[in-house]
């Protein structure tokens, strides 16, 4: 089976110590299927694995240095093969001063990966070794003055561009405070403070999908505009978190028990958010508790 012309592809290469490792976290964070220094001669073999998830993995960013065996010969003829078969990555070239370089070599204690007799001197044969690569990418970085945050950037930049309308999941998760915490909430909004049907003797062993808990739960004023609020604040908020490249955002809804007022807020979040996001999902953690 063959690559698909959908895939998209970005392929991390430059200078060692220019901040690869990174760029590769940043580009998982906006939903890659990350692959750290494949060896361009597998390139192809990987490719056609990814075309066989149905979908499934149809972004993918791959690291490449000059560690592969006759780097600059081969990374030519990869593209050469790729673009036969209508796949068009986009190569994002990082270097750096060698004077910056020498001093993360030497804050870090890493060996280069290039021989000689000095880290200089790797770095030289790095940059020579790596010139005709340099003039094939689409966008180059230098990461000589930036910041971790400015990476981050120019990196979303390089990627998203124009694509602002990059997707961007939701997931919304009920559940009780007695049961700890769930873990990678974005947001986390407390409702112990809202009516609780558990001190009703007629309600407490039903859960916030029963209608006689949802008008018990919102039976007071304060419980409607507090649900306003949010959904007020939440649809601020998303359009912000997709132009900063987010490709998932957990909205965490806690009560006592995590089967009443967490269940109710959860369920009108998800239906609030369901015209207005391209993927929301809510999940009832302590339901059945």
């Amino acid at each position: 089976m063959g690559v698909v012309s959908s895939l998209d592809l970005v392929i991390v290469t430059g200078l060692s110590g220019a901040g690869k490792t990174k760029t590769m976290g940043y580009l998982e964070d906006l939903g890659y299927y990350a692959m750290d220094n494949l060896p361009i001669s597998l390139m192809s073999q990987f490719l056609d694995l990814a075309s066989q998830t149905d979908g499934r993995i149809s972004k993918i960013a791959v690291a490449l240095d000059v560690r592969s065996s006759g780097f600059k010969t081969q990374f030519h003829s990869m593209l050469q093969r790729l673009g036969a078969r209508d796949v068009h990555p986009r190569v994002i070239f990082l270097e750096a001063s060698s004077r910056v370089l020498v001093n993360r070599f030497s804050e870090t204690r890493r060996r280069h990966p290039l021989p000689g007799s000095t880290v200089s001197e790797s770095i030289r044969n790095e940059r020579e070794l790596l010139a005709e690569v340099r003039e094939l990418a689409s966008v180059i970085i230098d990461t000589t003055d930036l910041t971790v945050g400015e990476l981050k950037d120019r990196v979303r930049e390089a990627i998203i561009g124009s694509r602002q309308s990059q997707s961007l999941t939701v997931n919304i998760v009920s559940f009780g405070y007695k049961n700890g915490l769930p873990i990678d909430l974005d947001l986390l909004f407390d409702v112990r403070f809202l009516p609780n049907p558990y001190y009703d003797e007629h309600l407490a062993h039903r859960t916030g999908f029963d209608k006689g808990v949802i008008l018990y739960v919102l039976r007071e004023p304060y419980a409607r505009q507090f649900f306003a609020r949010l959904a007020d604040f939440i649809d601020f908020v998303l359009p912000r978190y997709q132009e900063e490249g987010k490709s998932y955002l957990t909205v965490g809804i806690g009560c006592t028990g995590g089967r009443h007022r967490s269940v109710v807020i959860a369920n009108m979040l998800y239906h609030h958010l369901k015209p207005r996001a391209k993927a929301v999902h809510v999940f009832h953690r302590d339901l059945q508790k």
